[in-house]
């Protein structure tokens, strides 16, 4: 889709949220304290292992969104993919949390793949440009990475863009389409539907984030896309309350 119709304007508990949370308090430092050696035990005969805290910690450590975008460039720069698998293992964690209930079969679903450094090499440098191309590859029908659908493959397109207000994919999970479908009634985001989307949903969950961000920017301030996601994920609970962080 290529326009919000009916329009639904920026709710107001996110512009207050915008207004009340700097970039890079919302951004950049948003990250967990993580188990890392957890990660570290099962991957470390991977390509791109090990996981870094952000002082190179590889058992206890913080890991925030600006310490993976920091790994971006030379996931697009790596050619042998070494750099890409590098990133996505940061992602996962990262995404993961402190829950590791399905940890196990995703890592072995990563070092089980062949192909999967060059496949996240070319999904990492087509999600700059080609959002829908990038989300494609990841899902060409089925998962082409088993036990990673788009609630996880996400993270990895959008910290492939090390941070750049102007790059195209965002996280898309369960809880932002909650928030999304909520605000604007769009039943293609109904997340109830299916967590295993496919691209028409994740275009239009990019574009309603995206209108939402130009219209709250002004001179003095960009709002990034990835601003209103971290919003959208943070009231997308099931008993969440509008507007809470």
């Amino acid at each position: 889709m290529n326009k919000l119709d009916p329009y639904v304007p920026p709710p107001e508990a996110l512009r207050v949220w915008i207004e009340q949370h700097p970039r890079v308090e919302a951004i950049d430092n948003h990250g967990f304290d993580l188990n890392l050696g957890w990660w570290n035990s099962r991957i470390s005969e991977s390509q791109g292992a090990p996981i870094t805290g952000r002082s190179g910690e590889t058992g206890q450590g913080f890991i925030s969104r600006g310490d993976i975008f920091a790994l971006a460039e030379a996931a697009r720069d790596d050619e042998s993919g070494i750099g890409a698998v590098r990133l996505f293992w940061h992602a996962l964690a990262w995404g993961t949390g402190t829950s590791h209930r399905n940890s196990p079969r995703r890592i072995a679903s990563v070092t089980a793949n062949d192909s999967v450094a060059l496949l996240l090499h070319r999904a990492s440098i087509l999600s700059a440009t080609e959002p829908r191309a990038a989300f494609r590859l990841l899902k060409p029908g089925r998962n082409a990475i088993a036990s990673l659908g788009p609630n996880f493959f996400t993270k990895f397109l959008y910290f492939a863009g090390g941070g750049a207000l102007d790059h195209p994919c965002l996280i898309v999970d369960n809880r932002v389409l909650r928030s999304l479908q909520r605000e604007t009634e769009r039943p293609l985001l109904d997340p109830d539907r299916t967590t295993n989307y496919g691209p028409d949903v994740h275009e239009d969950a990019l574009h309603v984030m995206k209108v939402w961000a130009q219209e709250l920017s002004h001179p003095e301030r960009s709002v990034g896309a990835d601003e209103v996601e971290r919003w959208a994920f943070a009231t997308g609970r099931r008993t969440s309350t509008i507007g809470t962080a």
